[in-house]
């Protein structure tokens, strides 16, 4: 008999989802409260807020329509926490609750937590976070070694079928792929991204689970520069899970706690009818931090002010032209051959869209706050180093550089490097569209007028009449 393909789908802790999800192959659900003793991937602003009875009673209606719940205890680190007298006594009674409400999975990362509930807590499955990085056989039997039930591998590996289907052979753990991550390939912001994000959902933090995202600045900046990342991300399309089924793989994890339930259940929908005729940003974590609201909910607002930009970019990942993408990861070894290989870049070009003005205009507002970050300027640390002036081609009529130096004071003092910048770029592309040299006040005036948040418009028009640039 062939065992047909199951699911296991982030939660938002919308009651509505549970039956939305009953209607599909989904074995289970996850989630976790938006903030824990032990932590886990996400930050806690991002999370809804609920309380211990609203998880119980929301762990008994997935019961009620067949469906198991596992229970997120995945951050990296604890800051040996676990190790202290008081806070050991508070993980054990943590975990007393987290299997008393009829939890029928954790998914652990850090290995201690896996042995340690392994003796404890046997009733307990337990599966292995893909924070735990396995990406390889012998990895993967040492986790199963210290009481691992279930593993999801490396996000990395997803597309290195020999590895997986070695994995799968030499043990007896269910594998548990991860579809819907858009992390950039071998990302080097990964481990530290994680182990950021644990402290920033863990209930006893000193700094109050407070971070700036240097992370997703970061990877922004790199896939909206250039499309090829967009490809080599190690998501998985709905169209070639087959591919996964012929070595043995069965179980598959669709991601989304951040996300609203008509997102959650699109991407469901798509993978269990293995098929979707749209942008697979739609369906694809990592992309769009416009999906769930990051740019509204993080508490610094200078993410929401460079991140709001990123749904003007227009970032396609068309999926009905990657029929075959898949085939070639059964024969090259990426890890040795990406140096020397345009595969991948080759797919991008005809497959990854991004209207050019836009997404240029996104990264180097990415770029101008990260810049503030790494020279201490966001910290309130007096910098020796002055912002890198961006060259250009155009050159300015003195009288207008004037007047938009002064137009740029009537901005809030924590975002005029951030309004230079755009309005700048905003006014040379005005200039080249006239086919133009030199930017002049008719451009100036356009790009304030365009580029200028609505909650500023009255100061900023206020001041282009100041110059006599506006009708009064």
């Amino acid at each position: 008999m062939v065992k047909k393909i199951q699911f296991h789908v982030a939660t938002n802790w919308d009651f509505n989802l549970i039956e939305e999800l009953a209607k599909y192959p989904v074995a289970s659900l996850y989630g976790v409260a938006d903030h824990t003793l032990v932590g886990g991937g996400r930050p806690s602003f991002l999370l809804k807020t609920i309380q211990e009875e609203q998880i119980a009673e929301y762990i008994k209606k997935v019961h009620e329509n067949k469906m198991e719940f596992s229970y997120l205890l995945n951050a990296p680190c604890m800051n040996n926490m676990e190790y202290n007298s008081q806070y050991h006594k508070e993980l054990l009674k943590y975990i007393q609750w987290i299997s008393d409400i009829g939890t029928d999975n954790v998914i652990v990362t850090i290995p201690f937590l896996i042995q340690l509930i392994k003796e404890q807590f046997p009733k307990l499955k337990i599966r292995v976070s893909t924070i735990a990085h396995i990406n390889s056989v012998n990895r993967a039997k040492l986790y199963e070694m210290l009481g691992a039930d279930e593993i999801t591998p490396d996000v990395m590996i997803n597309r290195d079928f020999q590895t997986l289907e070695k994995i799968k052979e030499a043990t007896n753990c269910k594998i548990v792929l991860l579809l819907t991550d858009g992390c950039l390939y071998q990302c080097p912001f990964r481990y530290y991204h994680y182990n950021i994000l644990g402290h920033a959902s863990q209930t006893h933090q000193q700094f109050e689970r407070n971070y700036i995202d240097t992370c997703i600045l970061n990877c922004s900046i790199i896939k909206f520069s250039d499309p090829t990342e967009v490809i080599k991300a190690r998501w998985i399309r709905p169209e070639d899970l087959s591919h996964y089924e012929a070595i043995g793989i069965d179980d598959f994890k669709i991601a989304g706690r951040r996300m609203s339930t008509e997102w959650i259940v699109r991407a469901v929908k798509a993978f269990a009818s293995r098929e979707y005729h749209g942008n697979l940003v739609d369906i694809i974590q990592g992309f769009s931090m416009s999906f769930g609201g990051l740019e509204q909910k993080d508490p610094n607002a200078k993410i929401s002010e460079t991140l709001g930009k990123e749904s003007k970019s227009k970032l396609i990942i068309d999926n009905t032209k990657l029929d075959g993408f898949i085939d070639f990861f059964k024969k090259q070894n990426c890890v040795a051959m990406c140096g020397e290989c345009t595969y991948c870049e080759d797919w991008a070009k005809k497959a990854v869209f991004l209207d050019e003005e836009e997404s240029t205009r996104y990264v180097e507002s990415l770029k101008d706050y990260l810049n503030d970050i790494v020279t201490s300027r966001e910290f309130g640390v007096d910098s020796t180093k002055t912002k890198k002036e961006r060259k250009s081609e155009l050159i300015w009529d003195p009288e207008t550089e004037k007047i938009f130096n002064e137009l740029i004071k009537l901005s809030p003092p924590q975002f005029q490097s951030m309004a230079r910048m755009a309005i700048t770029s905003l006014a040379e592309e005005k200039a080249k569209k006239r086919e133009s040299h030199e930017v002049n006040n008719q451009d100036i005036i356009e790009a304030f007028i365009e580029g200028t948040p609505g909650p500023f418009q009255p100061d900023m028009r206020q001041g282009l009449k100041k110059f006599g640039l506006l009708d009064k």
